[in-house]
């Protein structure tokens, strides 16, 4: 594309370089001249004609002239030579041809309703933004990035083509991924070839490709016509805009978008399932915004449609992951709702006459009532003791603590102590949950471990938290040890047999990650952080391995002798009832610095998780998607947990599952099918890829099973995408034009852009090559001589 204007040029013919192409050496050409020459005159001195001496040798020197520049052309002949000169440098317009010019801004204020007039043609390009006139009067549409850009070039009376032409040869670019040239004709114009359709943008390489040149041959200056996305470049453009000053390549930037893009979107609002009447719930709201500059986000909740808590009010800023909490209070209206009731997240932000908002609905229930809770314990040890700590401050608890070892007065003293285990099976079966820690298997008569045994099968949940003496060693041979969800041998850990091993950190489980009960954040990556934050253990029981249908929410970093994971805390279904082993009791090193930050809210999960079902019902349908969000592109696997009405695994090789689109357009494909497959070795456990190639709200819904579940969530666009709602980036943008040398253009300032364009020359030397075997000239030589020889000859009466 390289089209320079030769402004002047000066040769040096004088010290030209005569050069031979052809195929007939030196040492054959000089020796037949001298033959020719010879001949030449040996015959015009042997003529038997009366010709004088003159006449004889002008005849020979012509023949032998004509004879030497046959030779001399056969050799193929060429003058070469250096000719010097300055012409202008071009000047080069890179178009951004992405999907992001394809975005409608909003066009919230004034200025940029002035922008579009401009650009259209509908306010003089010298106008300015000083004075609107009458707003009435001002384009209330939202072109795209890509139709503002076609207005400018054909705006008559910007006529930027026409005025950057006397500064240089135009060279027309468009780039994305990549850079590539695009011819400019006035039977095609470059902007025909403009689509907005390259689905990455890599602006400061597009740019560094411009800067590959000779030295002669870089432009002059580089008309920039971009919002500044740059997504795929591996060079920062702050490297750029100093090779640009270094070169003396000023950037004119035209910054096209508006000033502000105005994308708020909720990203998630995690939270109970179950709330409690009277007790304070935190929400916690993330959510992304980009392209506002000021306002006020407001994140507000409403239950059953009735708001509830007071609105927060955050200042805008940019960015993609924000997190702040509103709390509320549930009151007993709210439990008198037997069914499922809604919890709206919602988030609000104003701009001008436009409001932008974003809501997330989380199904809910509402109780009215504590958990009803009873813990055996053989002696207090460091668990029971916070634990006991924890639970009579949780207002949602209504424990009981029975201390077999304990002090007798302690325990007849009344509430929260009970003197003995319960007398008769319905009281025991009064309780939700009843947490047995390192308690003799004998201590319960055989008829008290039936009765636990069927408290569990009938929709009782139970947790056993392990110890060195009895638990769960000494219930091997019971009724109780079909509940647990391990299997395990009988040992025994003396507090004196320095079976302390070396301090280690449990980790999660894939299920652990996804389940509510491990979550000590309020996002995957922060409950991940504070996992591998928290102080290490020092011991657990041994488990053997999993019983079938149970899963592992925490093991061990090291593996057990035949390379499986070695469980610390496990979790199934008995019957109805949903029982917790825990493989160890130093939980309570969690409180370290933190209180009961993590302690207390692991333990108060435990407690809703497994204790509630007894009187809410057992959810025996789990799904969870693998990282809790889910990115356009970017496929996620969808994880179910089923049983059967038994409250069995469920054993199927496949469910059929049904994805729907909720936000689906007229046209548009609404449901698909999908098919969980079950996972190997983990009964009751199914898998699915969801394919996450469309943006919008879903919902997935698994029939199959004891009762239906469904997953409602939302495919979102990466932060980075060209589809991706964002303002032009202009602070970036201005930076660049100033470090290189050149000017940012909005608008308002394109009327100046040919004028700040300077023009620039270079001096270049060129090499010639005069080709003299087919010069006109030296074949009209040879003619001549040829017709001087005949008509000598002529006039001297010679043949």
């Amino acid at each position: 594309m390289v089209d320079y204007s030769v402004l002047s040029t000066q040769s040096s013919a004088l010290f030209a370089d005569l050069a031979f192409r052809g195929t007939l050496s030196a040492w054959v050409a000089y020796p037949l001249m001298v033959l020719a020459i010879a001949a030449a005159f040996f015959m015009y001195f042997r003529e038997s004609m009366k010709m004088d001496l003159f006449q004889r040798l002008v005849l020979g020197g012509l023949r032998a002239l004509t004879l030497v520049a046959i030779i001399f052309l056969l050799r193929k002949p060429v003058i070469v030579d250096d000719v010097t000169g300055y012409k202008s440098r071009p000047i080069a317009i890179a178009l951004d041809n992405s999907q992001s010019m394809t975005q409608h801004d909003p066009r919230l204020n004034s200025a940029d309703r002035l922008r579009i007039a401009i650009a259209n043609n509908q306010r003089a390009p010298d106008a300015g933004l000083g004075d609107p006139g009458s707003l009435a009067d001002l384009p209330a549409d939202r072109p795209s990035r890509a139709e503002m850009i076609r207005a400018v070039f054909s705006n008559p009376r910007l006529k930027l083509m026409d005025g950057l032409r006397p500064k240089g040869p135009l060279q027309t670019f468009l780039f994305g991924q990549r850079l590539h040239g695009v011819g400019d004709t006035p039977a095609n114009p470059w902007l025909n070839s403009f689509t907005a359709d390259e689905t990455r943008t890599a602006l400061a390489d597009s740019l560094g490709d411009l800067l590959q040149r000779d030295e002669n041959e870089l432009p002059a200056a580089v008309l920039l016509i971009t919002d500044g996305r740059d997504n795929s470049s591996s060079s920062p453009l702050e490297e750029v805009g100093r090779e640009c000053a270094r070169l003396k390549v000023p950037l004119h930037i035209y910054g096209v978008g508006g000033s502000s893009q105005g994308y708020l979107q909720l990203k998630d609002v995690p939270v109970q399932d179950t709330l409690f009447v009277e007790d304070t719930v935190s929400v916690p709201f993330r959510w992304r915004a980009q392209g506002f500059k000021e306002g006020e986000v407001v994140l507000s909740l409403s239950l059953n449609g009735r708001p509830v808590g007071e609105p927060k009010h955050v200042p805008v800023r940019d960015g993609d992951d924000f997190t702040e909490t509103v709390t509320f209070t549930p009151d007993k209206r709210d439990a008198q709702i037997t069914s499922k009731q809604e919890l709206v997240a919602t988030i609000k932000l104003t701009q001008g006459d436009q409001v932008f908002s974003d809501q997330i609905t989380k199904t809910v229930r509402v109780v009215d009532r504590k958990v009803k809770l009873l813990f055996i314990e053989n002696t207090p040890r460091w668990e029971f003791k916070f634990m006991q700590r924890a639970f009579l401050r949780d207002r949602r608890v209504e424990p009981s603590f029975l201390i077999v070892n304990g002090d007798r007065k302690a325990m007849e003293s009344g509430a929260p102590f009970v003197p003995a285990f319960p007398s008769t099976r319905k009281d025991l079966f009064s309780y939700d949950l009843i947490i047995v820690g390192d308690v003799d298997a004998n201590f319960f008569t055989a008829e008290q471990r039936n009765w636990l045994r069927d408290y569990v099968t009938e929709g009782g949940g139970l947790v056993m938290i392990a110890g060195r003496d009895h638990a769960p060693a000494s219930y091997l041979h019971t009724p109780l040890e079909d509940v647990l969800p391990v299997e395990f041998q009988a040992q025994r850990f003396p507090l004196d047999s320095n079976e302390r091993t070396e301090e280690y950190q449990p980790r999660l489980t894939d299920i652990g990650e996804r389940s509510a009960m491990m979550s000590l954040a309020d996002s995957p990556e922060e409950n991940q952080r504070v996992w591998r934050s928290l102080p290490g253990w020092n011991w657990n029981y041994p488990i053997t391995k999993l019983k079938p249908g149970a899963i592992a929410l925490l093991e061990h970093p090291r593996k057990q002798a035949d390379g499986k994971p070695l469980p610390l805390m496990a979790l199934h279904y008995y019957g109805k009832g949903l029982v917790l082993f825990c493989a160890t009791d130093e939980t309570w090193r969690w409180r370290y610095n933190e209180a009961d930050k993590y302690f207390g809210r692991f333990w108060g999960q435990v407690i809703y998780q497994v204790g509630l079902p007894h009187t809410l019902g057992s959810k025996s349908a789990q799904l969870a998607l693998e990282e809790g969000e889910a990115v356009l592109g970017k496929p996620a696997r969808v994880f179910a947990r089923l049983f059967t009405p038994e409250f069995r695994p469920l054993m199927t090789e496949r469910i059929a599952a049904r994805l729907e689109r909720l936000d689906v357009k007229p046209g548009e494909e609404r449901f698909r099918s999908v098919t969980l497959e079950s996972v190997p070795n983990q009964p009751g456990e199914y898998v699915a890829t969801l394919p996450n190639d469309r943006v919008g709200r879903f919902v997935l819904k698994v029939e199959s099973g004891a009762e239906p579940a469904t997953l409602e969530y939302r495919v979102t666009l990466p932060p980075e995408h060209e589809l991706a709602p964002s303002s032009m980036n202009e602070d970036a943008l201005r930076k660049l034009a100033e470090q290189s040398g050149g000017k940012f253009y909005r608008e308002e300032d394109l009327h100046r852009l040919a004028n700040d364009v300077q023009p620039q020359q270079v001096k270049f030397t060129q090499r010639q090559e005069v080709l003299l075997w087919t010069s006109w000239w030296t074949l009209l030589a040879v003619v001549l001589l040829f017709t001087a020889e005949w008509v000598i000859r002529k006039f001297s009466n010679l043949s």
